[in-house]
């Protein structure tokens, strides 16, 4: 039997103001999703999404992004409450939720209020500076690639269960990383885009890519490198509720 899809983690459907669906970076369960509670508007509900191949939903192989993509259409047609919703990719869950929101604005148009991408540049770049992964199965080559973007700290790395998680993330990336976009078809719903200062994956030049991706796009840079949703949850909350006002 297949494992529920999503995780409500905080917050009432009945009484919230927002809506929040998180998608969340690869490898990464609905759990993830708890380090944004202490810094969460008493007044948002958050959900996140539980994809293929993690937590209840282990038994499940990860699949392709268009699959991907309609399981998180799926759960942000399933969310209780009535609040605008904003769908929230962070990393590889950007290229996800783009494409969940892209559907959705066809089949279900006006269930989004607003699509917002954590750390990723924008998918119209050539895969020369997007290829994240080496080809094959060398496990110490593809472990190294994804401690390289913080993925995986040394203590964990070194962990005999490594061999676990680690074909989970490079499913997840490898989903995502050869994907490239024209900006049509064009958002409706307002598109925010969040990087860190610091992050070496998404300069300026990079994240600014995105703007013809939306009708009304809005850039927000806070402190941090590529890994903000586990590093500075307070600063990305805060960057969200700072740009209520784009998606009104």
């Amino acid at each position: 039997m297949a494992g529920k899809p999503y995780v409500v983690i905080s917050g009432d459907p009945d009484t919230a103001s927002w809506r929040v669906l998180l998608v969340p970076h690869s490898g990464a369960g609905a759990a993830n999703a708890r380090v944004l509670v202490p810094h969460l508007p008493p007044d948002w509900q958050l959900a996140s999404v539980r994809l293929p191949g993690r937590e209840s939903r282990i038994r499940e192989p990860v699949g392709d992004l268009p699959g991907l993509a309609a399981d998180v259409a799926a759960t942000a047609r399933a969310l209780a409450g009535t609040a605008p919703l904003l769908v929230v990719g962070v990393c590889a869950g950007a290229v996800i939720a783009l494409e969940a929101v892209r559907t959705l604005q066809h089949s279900d148009p006006g269930l989004v209020a607003g699509l917002v991408t954590v750390s990723y540049w924008s998918v119209d770049h050539s895969p020369d500076t997007t290829r994240l992964l080496p080809d094959g199965d060398d496990t110490k080559e593809l472990m190294a690639a994804v401690r390289g973007f913080g993925y995986v700290p040394q203590h964990v790395a070194d962990d005999d269960m490594a061999h676990i998680y680690l074909p989970l993330i490079v499913a997840d990336m490898r989903a995502v990383q050869d994907y490239r976009s024209e900006p049509e078809p064009v958002l409706t719903s307002p598109l925010l885009v969040i990087s860190g200062e610091d992050d070496p994956l998404c300069p300026p030049e990079r994240v600014a890519r995105w703007t013809p991706f939306a009708e009304r796009t809005r850039q927000a840079r806070i402190p941090g490198g590529h890994m903000l949703l586990v590093e500075r949850p307070a600063e990305l909350v805060g960057a969200i509720a700072a740009n209520l006002d784009h998606f009104r």
